[in-house]
Formats: structure tokens, C-alpha cells, sequence
């Protein structure tokens, strides 16, 4: 059970997590989930003109994956948008995409293909692929590349992030982690806990324990949020002295 003191540095590190629309140089984006709402002028303008492209959301259930994907594929004009949710194969994704288009039916996939890549010749439709779950295999994955280069693909799923897109023909995708946490943010909270709490930084989390977290995130965002969620825990717990220890085991 948490102490009073435990339960008012959660609340104060709560309170901190009211961070700033933050870009990557690599451009990937966090967006804390409660600012969402704010930052969507500044995403439309990002891919204002810009119809083509695969954009990857990454976030926990119910963070708003669906929504800003269909805002992001809906382009700047009110045009169609088609949604394939949880499909297992290419020429599944094909026939769910077609459907949502309106597209006369046919069952060979070759077939669907055509008349897809020929209704986007003439007109604008975003595309939107809920993964859920699901793993896309490497034959999805160079469809969606593919066709990203005629619409904007926008693809949600649990660590999306993940697959193999370079190595699929994808270069240069949006990359969106619907979280409000963000490594500058673990940072500044962490420092901030400690200072409250009345402890001397240093003996808790030195400069080169928090380059140690990133490090070991591989730059995985999921795994950031990881690690420093069991920091966090292990500093309003009280299990020690330091968290360095379980960093490097």
C-alpha cells in the first residue's frame, strides 16, 4: 500500500507530464495523449500537400491511435478513407480496403490490386490499416510500402514501430507514439522526485545512469517507457539507495 508521501510524489510526477510538442531529428514524435488535441493543426501541417507517404502510430489502448490515424489519412479535402482492421494476409488487406472504397468486387488479388492503384491514379483516398495485435508478415509489409507512394498509408498497431520498413522499401515514415512520456520528460520528472523528496540527485540517478536507460532502450520508445516506469517505482518505493543496480544486470 502506498504511503501519504508516496502517494503525493505520484500525483506531483503526474502533474509534471504537461510537456511541450517535442520532434525528434529522426522524426520520430511523442505526443502526451492530453495534448492531442492541441497539436493536430501542427501534424496537418506537416503532411499539408504532402499526399503520399506511410505514417506509423505506435500507443496504449485508448490513447487515440484511431482518430489521429483517420485525421492524418484524411487529407486536407474531404475525400474517402478506408479502414482494414486486423487483416492476416495482402490479399485480405486488398478486399477490406477496396470495400471501404466502394470498389467493384472481385476476388483475385491481382485483380484488387489493379483496381486499386487505378482508382488512386484519378483520386485522393487515405488508407488506414488498424494491426491490432497482429504481425504483419514481409509480403504486407512491401504492399503498404507500396502503396504509401500513391496515398498516405497510415498503419496503428502495438509496437509498429518494430518491423522491418527500411528493408520493406519504406524511407522517411511519420512515426507517432501516442504516450505521455518522453525521454526528456523521464528526465526532468525523475530529477524532480528526487528533489522533492528531499535526496541529493546524484546518489539516485546520475547523469550517466539516465544515459545508461536510453542506451538501453535500443531507442525502442515502448522499452524507455519501461525501464524508466520500474526507476520510477524503485524511487517511490524506497528499495535503495540507488537504481543503477538493476540497470546493468
Amino acid at each position: 500500500m502506498e504511503t501519504a508521501i508516496q502517494r503525493t510524489l505520484r500525483l506531483k510526477m503526474l502533474r509534471l507530464l504537461e510537456n511541450p510538442f517535442e520532434d525528434f531529428s529522426d522524426g520520430r514524435y511523442f505526443i502526451p495523449v492530453s495534448q492531442i488535441a492541441r497539436i493536430y493543426q501542427e501534424v496537418r501541417q506537416r503532411w499539408y500537400g504532402q499526399e503520399t507517404g506511410l505514417v506509423l502510430i505506435d500507443g496504449e489502448p485508448g490513447s487515440g491511435k484511431s482518430s489521429l490515424a483517420r485525421f492524418l489519412a484524411g487529407g486536407h479535402l474531404p475525400s474517402p478513407l478506408a479502414l482494414a482492421v486486423a487483416p492476416h494476409t495482402t490479399n485480405r488487406l486488398l478486399k477490406l480496403i477496396n470495400d471501404g472504397l466502394g470498389l467493384p468486387r472481385v476476388k483475385e488479388e491481382q485483380a484488387r490490386k489493379a483496381r486499386l492503384l487505378q482508382f488512386l491514379e484519378h483520386q485522393y483516398a487515405g488508407l488506414v490499416v488498424d494491426l491490432e495485435q497482429q504481425r504483419l508478415t514481409p509480403a504486407m509489409g512491401h504492399l503498404l510500402a507500396e502503396l504509401s507512394q500513391h496515398t498516405t498509408v497510415v498503419v496503428t498497431g502495438y509496437e509498429v514501430f518494430n518491423h522491418p520498413w527500411d528493408s520493406w522499401g519504406v524511407q522517411g515514415a511519420g512515426r507517432y507514439l501516442l504516450n505521455p512520456w518522453d525521454y526528456d520528460t523521464l528526465v526532468f520528472v525523475i530529477e524532480e522526485i528526487t528533489r522533492r523528496a528531499g535526496r541529493v540527485m546524484g546518489s539516485l540517478f546520475t547523469p550517466e545512469a539516465l544515459e545508461r536507460l536510453y542506451v538501453l532502450s535500443e531507442g525502442n520508445p515502448r522499452e524507455v517507457l519501461r525501464l524508466a516506469r520500474r526507476a520510477l517505482d524503485a524511487l517511490l518505493e524506497d528499495s535503495g539507495p540507488t537504481v543503477e543496480a538493476w540497470m546493468v544486470e
